[in-house]
């Protein structure tokens, strides 16, 4: 007889009677369960706290977390616009599910506050599900410095609040739910977007209100322009126009030699120019609209001076090799340790809507992985790792966490 499984994962297009009997055969075959988390679309996101009700009387005693997303995926494949489930129960560590009280008058401060109860000053790794809306980008800033010790991600769920499931069997949710996880080996977490820059990146100069006026000494809708005018008027639909921002300081000049938009010239070529570009860590925000009058862009309060200023569209081509370059730079990365699962957080923007044929990603983790115990869901946006421990809210991003035996 083969080891008894550390973990298993499940996917299925299903009702509640359906998932109750994929619950119980993932609770059978995985001997003494720490954790779990379930992800369910359709009417299943709709009932989420029935399906909370459901994962507390199959997994009797197991901490977890049921989370309403716009679709589910497994190493098997992705389930989009259809009633489904997808799930994984794991042995070994410790999960606490925490979660941010509903109509919190300081809701950072309490975040933060139920955030280092479940974590303390322990290694962690901290899994968030927020609801849209109700999580603002900047609360991410402060919440990182709360558990320095702790390995953020996670994603927005596809409407209402996730569930957690206390071992004690009570039932906790707000606008952000999630699990802390102590006694792993931190997970190998990476994250890439489905978008192709189309300029270079520019410092902002002036912003007012959310408004970009100027960037890298020109007019903000200026430079939008001359960022999309390769391709063609007016843009077609899949070709979504984004903004990225990336940190100060950045280690390439206003505007990058040989970026599109920029001037070309220098010593460096092409190949050095298209690599140091790509190497900038950044993240999209829509462009929410314009102002004529002062040739300015409404991207939010993100887009602070100092911040520099790219624009981008979105793209399979890039989606898929981001995915593919993640994929192998984790598993390069595990080699010598001994992976339990994997988690993969993919915006709802990518999927067949992007690449036009179904599980495009999903066969990218199951080329890398082979059989490795995956679940993951189709979000409304992304919390993924950033510099120096910290973590970002993204959009049209993949994230991807490979979870290891202890050390």
């Amino acid at each position: 007889m083969g080891e008894p499984a550390m973990a298993r994962s499940f996917s299925a297009t299903c009702g509640p009677d359906g998932l109750l009997q994929h619950l119980a055969d993932l609770r059978s075959a995985v001997p003494s369960p720490s954790g779990g988390v379930v992800f369910v679309s359709g009417q299943l996101a709709q009932r989420a706290s029935g399906v909370a009700e459901l994962v507390r009387s199959a997994w009797r005693g197991v901490p977890a977390c049921v989370v309403p997303a716009a679709g589910v995926l497994s190493e098997r494949g992705e389930i989009e616009g259809d009633t489904g489930a997808s799930g994984v129960l794991w042995s070994g560590g410790q999960v606490t599910p925490f979660a941010l009280p509903e109509r919190a008058e300081e809701p950072s401060r309490l975040l933060r506050e139920a955030l280092a109860r479940a974590v303390g000053q322990r290694s962690a790794t901290a899994i968030l599900f927020a609801r849209p809306g109700a999580f603002a980008p900047e609360r991410l800033e402060a919440l990182t410095l709360s558990a320095p010790n702790a390995c953020l991600f996670g994603a927005g769920t596809a409407s209402g609040s996730a569930i957690g499931v206390t071992s004690q069997g009570e039932l906790i949710e707000g606008p952000a739910t999630g699990l802390a996880i102590t006694g792993f080996a931190p997970p190998l977490v990476d994250a890439s977007p489905a978008a192709r820059l189309l300029s270079g990146f520019h410092r902002i100069d002036e912003a007012s209100g959310g408004v970009v006026l100027r960037a890298g000494g020109r007019p903000a809708l200026d430079l939008l322009s001359a960022a999309t005018a390769t391709l063609g008027e007016p843009p077609s639909a899949q070709q979504l126009i984004l903004a990225a921002l990336a940190d100060p300081p950045l280690d390439l000049p206003a505007a990058l030699p040989g970026a599109p938009g920029a001037d070309r010239g220098g010593p460096r070529g092409d190949a050095a120019e298209a690599e140091a570009l790509d190497s900038v860590r950044y993240v999209l925000r829509p462009v929410r609209g314009i102002d004529p009058s002062r040739r300015g862009l409404l991207l939010g309060d993100e887009a602070r001076p100092g911040a520099r200023l790219a624009f981008a569209v979105r793209d399979a081509a890039i989606g898929r090799a981001g995915l593919e370059g993640i994929a192998r730079q984790v598993s390069r990365s595990a080699l010598g340790s001994a992976p339990r699962f994997a988690l993969y957080l993919t915006c709802a923007g990518r999927g067949q809507g992007l690449y036009g044929t179904p599980d495009v990603e999903a066969r990218i983790l199951r080329q890398r992985f082979a059989d490795l115990p995956i679940a993951g869901m189709h979000s409304s946006f992304e919390i993924a790792p950033w510099a120096r421990g910290q973590a970002r809210l993204a959009l049209y991003t993949g994230v991807l966490a490979l979870f290891r035996a202890p050390s």
